[in-house]
């Protein structure tokens, strides 16, 4: 009983001590708020991104600097035909209108009767027996040459002679007076005396047949005119018999006689003495079109040349100069001229129209050269004149200025042709963040995409050239061999065709941006066949040069913002923030080293986190050619002290910002694969009642 007493009293005090109210307990609790939870790619850290080229294959990316390339007009280039020069000079024997008369002619030189040989028979027609000549008969007859010839001197050539013997009777050529053969004798008083010799075939005439045509007994009579001279005052000399009809009695008429032909074959002559007619000659010469074009069809544009004629003969010319493949509203081009004797004319001949160039008949179907005719009308002077081997009518034709607007044929007249192309090429947008000190190159590819309005196609080959803002070279790089695809004629349209070169150069080291990409080229055009190139034809585009990235990054940076909630969360959660803790997790797969801090900020301030100065998070490692190949893991934890606890709370809005780079001297190059990872998270212990 006493026990029980003393633990009743026990109580009683115990109970006296307790509080008047009683408190709530206070629950530490801890708070996990997400803050950023973002993959960002090399596009999200770069605005401009058109100007990345992706290899679908690899996924390297390269900087992408484009410009248009300057132009090259075709047409001038295709249809250079430039200056042609030709001097030419007609001698006598050359000049048509003064030759012909002194060798184009036929002549029956004598056309001797029966009666004439035989003078005892009666007048044909009539029939009788004819005796034999007994003594060979000499035949006397003059050689007459055109009225126009008074004479002429050979240095070379032939007079061909054929003998016809109409009679009804054999006819024999004896030995004339003074020679100890058969032959014809030539004689020209006050020059000299010829012989030419005969062979036995050719003596003897049977009635009917001839002698000294090519299909005769023995061929042809020729008679050397080497050293001749013939004259209206020369002669013929034959030493004439028969055997007569052996006593049977023949039909004869008027037409019975002996007829003998001359003519002059392939002469030359050393000089003349001719009273000249209104005689007429063209001279043609031709200048060929370079690079041994043919040309169907075209026009010429600006046609300027310079015609000079200098007269060397004793009689003048009334002239034209003629351009029978250029046609002016579908006529000729000519110029008239006069030319005395002993004189020369010069003139310059300019077309500013277009003319047609289109071939002649003789042409067959192409123009290989442009004939220029000089028509010729001689001044007949009154009376004889000389006319010398020697002398000479000398054509000089200068074509100053000549090229095709536009033409068809099978080859072009330029075999190839240099040519300069720029294109400035830029580098625009947020990618100048990007601003190298210097940019080393294990690989450059200079992608040249061209568009062709001929239909023709090209080799080219040469160099280009690098350049900054400053034109200063930076790289002198070669071109290879490269084709352009010729365009596509189809009824008369013609339709371009587009050709890519893609030029790679590897170790090429820049010292600045590039700005300007210059080609000088060497364009050879391809032999396909046909060919046609407008007045419009160009070669035109646009240059892209690619630069792998593989540079020192200064200032690549990201940034972002959003609303903030979580301090609002905070203080409907609790009374107090005990702690604060920030942890922030980045997985970089981007072969450069990472600055980042995180900003928690309202209007009246702000909390920056780290609290001083920025996160750092290295480079993922790389290959031996600065590719990436792994994550680089990092996680990083920063305690916020009272100071900065009420700035959370308040906080409103949360910023990142994010800064790439890379330790001097070190390069690298990026990829599409490449990311970054980056987390972070508040973690707050909140004391809760």
């Amino acid at each position: 009983m006493s026990r029980r007493l003393l633990l009743t009293i026990l109580g009683l005090v115990a109970c006296s001590e307790m509080p008047t109210r009683f408190l709530l307990p206070e629950v530490p609790v801890t708070v996990q708020l997400p803050l950023i939870d973002s993959l960002l790619s090399l596009e999200s850290l770069i605005e401009d991104t058109a100007q990345l080229h992706v290899d679908a294959g690899t996924g390297n990316i390269a900087l992408a600097l484009e410009g248009e390339l300057t132009s090259v007009s075709l047409s001038r280039e295709l249809g250079r035909i430039g200056e042609l020069r030709l001097e030419q000079a007609f001698q006598l024997d050359e000049v048509a209108a003064l030759r012909e008369p002194l060798e184009g002619w036929t002549h029956v030189a004598a056309e001797l009767p029966l009666t004439g040989l035989f003078p005892q028979l009666p007048e044909p027609p009539a029939s009788s027996v004819i005796p034999s000549t007994g003594v060979p008969v000499l035949v006397d007859s003059a050689l007459r040459l055109p009225p126009e010839v008074l004479a002429v001197a050979y240095r070379g050539g032939e007079l061909r002679l054929v003998l016809g013997n109409n009679y009804p009777v054999p006819l024999v050529l004896d030995v004339p007076p003074g020679y100890g053969q058969s032959g014809v004798v030539l004689r020209t008083p006050g020059h000299g005396e010829w012989f030419f010799p005969l062979t036995e075939a050719q003596r003897t005439i049977p009635p009917g047949e001839t002698r000294g045509r090519d299909e005769d007994p023995d061929g042809a009579i020729r008679v050397p005119l080497s050293g001749v001279v013939l004259s209206q005052a020369s002669r013929l000399l034959l030493s004439l018999s028969s055997p007569g009809s052996a006593g049977n009695r023949v039909d004869y008429t008027a037409a019975s006689v002996l007829q003998v032909f001359v003519s002059p074959q392939d002469v030359t002559v050393e000089w003349a003495q001719v009273l000249p007619g209104a005689w007429e000659t063209e001279l043609v010469v031709e200048l060929s079109l370079p690079n041994g074009a043919e040309v169907s069809a075209g026009e010429l544009r600006a046609f300027a040349a310079h015609m000079e004629l200098k007269n060397g003969f004793p009689v003048g010319f009334h002239g034209e100069w003629r351009f029978r493949q250029l046609r002016r509203n579908g006529e000729p081009v000519s110029w008239d001229f006069v030319v005395p004797a002993f004189s020369e004319d010069s003139r310059r001949l300019l077309h500013t129209d277009p003319l047609l160039l289109v071939p002649e008949p003789d042409d067959q179907g192409s123009v290989r050269s442009l004939r220029v005719s000089t028509w010729l009308r001689v001044q007949p002077p009154g009376g004889p004149v000389y006319i010398r081997a020697e002398q000479e009518l000398t054509v000089r034709v200068v074509v100053e200025n000549c090229s095709l607007g536009w033409a068809r044929g099978e080859r072009l007249p330029v075999a190839n042709f240099e040519v300069q192309a720029e294109s400035e090429v830029w580098l625009r947008g947020n990618l100048g963040l990007l601003a190298q000190v210097e940019v080393e190159l294990a690989e450059l590819i200079v992608e040249t995409h061209l568009e062709n309005t001929a239909a023709v196609g090209f080799r080219v080959e040469g160099r280009a050239e690098i350049a900054d803002r400053n034109k200063n070279v930076l790289a002198s790089l070669p071109i290879l061999p490269q084709s352009v695809l010729p365009a596509l004629e189809r009824s008369g349209t013609v339709l371009p065709q587009r050709t890519l070169w893609e030029l790679r150069y590897s170790d090429v080291r820049l010292t600045a941006r590039p700005r300007f990409v210059r080609f000088f080229w060497t364009i050879t055009p391809e032999e396909r066949g046909s060919w046609f190139f407008a007045d419009t034809s160009q070669l035109r585009g646009y240059v892209q040069v690619l630069i792998p990235i593989r540079i020192r990054v200064h200032q690549l940076s990201y940034e972002n913002e959003w609303t903030f909630t979580g301090g609002a969360e905070l203080r409907r959660q609790g009374r107090r923030v005990e702690r604060a803790t920030v942890i922030v997790e980045v997985r970089n797969r981007f072969p450069v080293a990472l600055r980042f801090h995180l900003v928690l900020a309202d209007t009246l301030g702000f909390v920056r986190i780290p609290p001083e100065g920025e996160m750092f998070f290295a480079a993922a490692p790389v290959t031996v050619s600065g590719v990436a190949e792994a994550e680089q893991h990092s996680l990083q934890r920063f305690e916020l002290d009272e100071r900065h606890i009420p700035g959370v709370l308040r906080a409103e809005r949360l910023s990142i910002a994010l800064v790439a780079h890379t330790p001097a001297q070190q390069y690298v190059r990026l990829r599409t694969s490449d990311y970054v990872r980056l987390r972070a998270m508040l973690r707050a212990e909140l004391v809760v009642p």
